[in-house]
């Protein structure tokens, strides 16, 4: 046969191959489509249609074994875009291939097309979960994704798998990491949904104040502050330590507004009359005292202690100025114990209906990889001391050490968890040879040695707690130091 001929054969073979498809003879299609492939195996101008034919004359396996297999060679070959194509065409007629997916999450992460990795993962947990199948291996594989990448997102979107199979401590790690990821590229509003997803698991204190922070630094979710007010009203050192955070943000004009709505009237009068006074509103603040007064005596004797301890220098007029007579109370309306808790699952629900728009937006993730581990490895630590998981926190919080950014607040939390172990000693020594061997800034030092103080004051040695004190106030200069100074010299 000359060449013309040969050809022509060819070629007769591919319009017999387009007409039965356009006639829909699948069973011609198939017999020349398999003679074109052996010809041609790298055209996917047959392949795609030959599959086709495939399916309809009820051989989809076979289907499926020509395009993993042409798949596998683009793969090999670094075609990744003719691969990714074929891939997600195998899993459209055979959604649970576990070997395709695998593929395709390989080739779209040579790609670097990370967020849709995620979400190819995403969907096929749910899609396994759904038709009751095993999902083992589709959660390693997400598993893995999430410890190599430190987006946020995919921590969040982690952590809702985690809490949706009832994983509850997976979960809450997978949020407060997220979290704080969040916080650290800006994005105040996502970081607000994920310790919000994180409460719900579990409150802590130490996560409010997480919140707190999160609410002060991107001005959104002041709404919150109310609820997490009340659900604080006997931690008394936490509601002061929030008028300082509105202090240092320069927003206390808001914590005051917040606060004249709360309708716990024992935490509103705590607060405003710390308020007033730290604005040097004294007749204001003193006017709070005397209704908190009418209100719980108890609570009442607590701040003035307070008050005439972190304001020495106003003791002696509030002592003269406070009376013992009731106030009229009848702009005071009864005291709620709290707030009904659906109003934070409302404010989280809000925020996770504007999720889908942020997700892609978010992938502008400036920060290196020594920071985002040391970011990890921090949040890891919170969460584990949130769960009173005391070793894993320290284990963790050692690994942030590493990290500059990280650093200090590494070491006050191992300090921490060492003082609610009981380990007192543990942690001076700790502190102490951070002290006395690495180069610090004179803030740095003070804070740390603010710790050491009030791991002295746990074991009750007084002393010595004043002593640490003192030296972090000559650089802190801050009420709450100068308070604590007063009561251990009152004590005394």
């Amino acid at each position: 046969m000359g060449l013309l001929d040969f050809f022509k054969k060819e070629q007769r073979e591919e319009e017999i191959f387009n007409s039965a498809m356009k006639a829909r003879d699948y069973i011609t299609a198939v017999k020349v489509g398999e003679k074109l492939l052996q010809k041609y195996p790298d055209s996917i101008y047959i392949i795609n249609p030959y599959t086709e034919a495939l399916i309809k004359t009820g051989q989809k396996e076979k289907a499926v074994e020509v395009l993993l297999y042409f798949a596998e060679r683009k793969t090999a070959e670094e075609y990744y875009d003719v691969a990714i194509v074929i891939l997600k065409k195998i899993l459209k007629i055979d959604p649970y291939n576990l070997k395709a997916l695998r593929l395709l999450i390989s080739a779209l992460q040579k790609k670097e097309l990370f967020f849709e990795v995620f979400k190819t993962l995403e969907e096929s947990y749910k899609r396994f979960k759904e038709a009751n199948l095993p999902v083992d291996s589709i959660k390693e594989m997400i598993e893995k994704f999430v410890r190599d990448q430190y987006h946020p997102l995919f921590h969040e979107r982690y952590g809702d798998i985690c809490k949706a199979e009832g994983k509850k401590d997976e979960a809450f790690t997978s949020y407060i990491l997220a979290g704080n990821l969040y916080a650290k590229i800006k994005k105040y509003k996502s970081a607000l949904r994920a310790f919000l997803k994180a409460r719900e698991i579990k409150k802590t204190e130490n996560l409010d104040r997480e919140l707190i922070n999160v609410i002060l630094s991107g001005g959104e979710g002041e709404e919150l502050v109310p609820t997490i007010l009340v659900e604080n009203s006997q931690n008394l050192d936490f509601l002061k330590s929030l008028i300082d955070d509105f202090r240092k943000a320069g927003k206390l004009s808001n914590l005051k507004k917040l606060a004249e709505r709360i309708p716990d009237v024992k935490v509103k009068y705590f607060l405003l009359s710390l308020i007033e006074l730290e604005d040097k509103n004294i007749e204001s603040g003193l006017k709070c005292l005397e209704k908190l007064k009418a209100v719980d005596e108890e609570f009442y004797t607590k701040l003035l202690s307070i008050v005439t301890n972190r304001y020495p220098e106003y003791a002696d007029t509030i002592l003269e100025k406070t009376r013992s007579e009731e106030s009229d109370l009848r702009d005071i309306t009864s005291a709620i114990d709290s707030i009904i808790s659906s109003d934070v699952s409302e404010i989280l629900l809000s925020y996770e209906e504007g999720e889908a728009e942020e997700e892609k937006s978010l992938f502008t993730f400036d920060v290196s990889e020594d920071e985002s581990k040391g970011i990890k490895y921090l949040s890891l630590a919170e969460a584990m001391l949130g769960l009173g998981n005391f070793e894993a926190a320290v284990e963790n919080a050692k690994k942030a050490l590493e990290c500059e950014s990280t650093f200090l607040k590494a070491a006050v939390l191992i300090a921490n968890a060492y003082r609610l172990q009981g380990k007192f000693m543990e942690a001076i020594n700790f502190l102490m040879e951070i002290l006395n061997n690495r180069r610090l800034s004179e803030e740095e030092e003070a804070q740390l040695k603010e710790v050491l103080g009030e791991i002295y004051e746990s074991m009750n040695e007084r002393d010595r707690a004043l002593i640490w004190y003192k030296e972090a106030y000559k650089i802190l200069k801050v009420p709450e130091l100068l308070e604590r100074i007063n009561n251990l010299r009152f004590a005394s």
